[in-house]
């Protein structure tokens, strides 16, 4: 028998192996709290988009979720994952889509974690982030 056909059994296994290590090792998740400030305006059925991103510009989003705006309601729940490296280094923000089409525009009232950039450590509990998107000042 050949030394390859010998250790040609190895091969299935030796794959799983380097699949596994190029999955995502870590998990985290964020919880997004966000409150519209006065004078935002949105008709319901608009959403509010939640993104994670490696830092900016928005182009390298690893996370975009949104739920709809309802008449009166002020605060929003939204989540947001990140994944594939230990202790990730994100940017969060949300941003009210007028246009439905979940990318930012400069018309739409967005917000900001304050603390970003951001450092995800612990994968048991959501990290907890707490914008505000206010009216743009005029300019």
């Amino acid at each position: 028998m050949s030394v390859r056909a010998r250790y040609l059994w190895l091969w299935p296994w030796l794959a799983a192996v380097v699949l596994a290590a190029g999955s995502c090792s870590a998990s985290y998740e964020v919880e997004f709290h966000v409150t519209l400030g006065d004078g935002i305006q949105a008709p319901p059925g608009t959403n509010i988009a939640f993104v994670v991103a490696h830092g900016q510009p928005l182009a390298e989003a690893i996370s975009r979720s949104s739920v709809p705006i309802e008449a009166g309601k002020r605060q929003y729940l939204g989540k947001g994952s990140a994944c594939c490296a230990p202790e990730p280094t994100v940017s969060l923000l949300a941003f009210v889509d007028r246009d439905g089409d979940n990318v930012m525009d400069a018309d739409e009232p967005s917000g900001v974690d304050p603390r970003n950039p951001i450092t995800l450590t612990d994968t048991q509990h959501a990290f907890r982030s707490d914008i505000v998107i206010a009216a743009a000042q005029a300019k």
